[in-house]
């Protein structure tokens, strides 16, 4: 629905690459989460409300827009309406996903120590 949405000029995400080799990034899909990537546009804000809102009516799930983050890129003045359209939270860089930290310094050893740690535990049995 994302797809189709985006596809339509209704919704925008950003693109990458250059030349013949370009391609267009809307939303990354993994087992139960969704990355979806937008432009501080409040009508994409509503028009992607209103997709998320057909696919609760069509497959009898809820998306719970509570657990929800805009994280938003650069300066978003309008940050504001924009997580009141969607009603979820706003958050801030760097954060985490999966575990996995977003938007530090990958190349300081101190962020990845944690995830060593569980790397750690969970294959060696070594506590921390």
């Amino acid at each position: 629905m994302i797809e189709a949405a985006s596809n339509a000029g209704l919704i925008s995400g950003f693109s990458v690459g250059s030349g013949n080799a370009t391609l267009s990034i809307s939303h990354l899909l993994f087992a139960d989460d969704t990355i979806i990537f937008r432009d501080n546009v409040c009508d994409q804000m509503i028009n992607l409300r209103c997709v998320l809102t057909r696919f609760e009516a069509v497959s009898g799930l809820r998306v719970n827009l509570a657990k929800s983050s805009l994280l938003p890129v650069g300066e978003v003045d309008n940050i504001q309406l924009l997580a009141g359209v969607l009603g979820c939270n706003i958050d801030s860089f760097p954060s985490t996903y999966l575990g996995l930290p977003l938007g530090a310094r990958f190349k300081e050893k101190a962020i990845w120590d944690p995830i060593i740690g569980r790397f750690d535990k969970r294959t060696f049995g070594v506590e921390d």
